[in-house]
C-alpha cells in the first residue's frame, strides 16, 4: 500500500515540478482571459456515478470544475492539485485525472486554458503506474532456484577442477 501512495505522490510531484509556472509563483490571473464557450464536462467518480454537462463557459479546467462542484484542492505555488470533487476523495490506489478532447492532460488543471467546444473528462481512476493485482511470486521463486542451482553447479565444477 505504501508503494502505491509513494507512486501517486511521486507522479504528482513530477507533474508539479515540470509544469511551467508564472514569474510571481502565485495563482495565475485568468480574469483577463476570455472564457471558452460550448464546453462539455463529464465527471466519472469511479464508483458508478457519472455526471455530465454541456454548453458551459470557462477559462480553465479548474474554473470549469469549481463553478459546478465543491473541490478540495492543494496549491503548490501556482499549480493546483485536486484531492476531491464533490466530496469524493482520492485514496491510496485512486486519483483524480483529467482529459481534454480525449487527450490526457499533463499540466495542473488551473493552467490548462480551454478553447471553444472542448470536452473535459475528470476520472477518479486507478493509477496507471501500478498493478491492481498482487505480484506473481512464481517468477521470483523460479529465479532464486535457478540462481541457486547455477551457483551449486559452479561450485561442483570448481571442486572437480581443483582435484585434477
Amino acid at each position: 500500500m505504501l508503494e502505491r501512495v509513494g507512486l501517486i505522490t511521486g507522479t504528482i510531484v513530477v507533474l508539479l515540478l515540470f509544469t511551467p509556472s508564472n514569474a510571481q509563483g502565485s495563482q495565475p490571473d485568468t480574469q483577463n482571459t476570455l472564457a471558452a464557450t460550448g464546453i462539455n464536462l463529464v465527471i466519472d467518480f469511479g464508483n458508478g456515478t457519472v455526471v455530465s454537462f454541456s454548453g458551459l463557459n470557462a477559462t480553465t479546467v479548474y474554473n470549469l470544475t469549481t463553478m459546478l462542484f465543491d473541490v478540495d484542492e492543494q496549491w503548490a505555488g501556482d499549480r493546483v492539485f485536486i484531492n476531491a470533487i464533490d466530496g469524493v476523495y482520492q485514496d491510496q490506489s485512486h486519483g483524480w485525472q483529467y482529459w481534454v478532447n480525449e487527450n490526457y492532460a499533463s499540466v495542473a488543471s488551473n493552467l490548462y486554458n480551454l478553447h471553444d467546444g472542448d470536452s473535459v473528462l475528470w476520472n477518479r481512476t486507478i493509477s496507471g503506474f501500478q498493478s491492481t493485482t498482487e505480484p506473481d511470486m512464481t517468477l521470483v521463486v523460479g529465479g532464486v532456484l535457478l540462481v541457486t542451482g547455477g551457483i551449486v553447479f559452479l561450485a561442483i565444477l570448481h571442486r572437480k577442477t581443483l582435484r585434477r
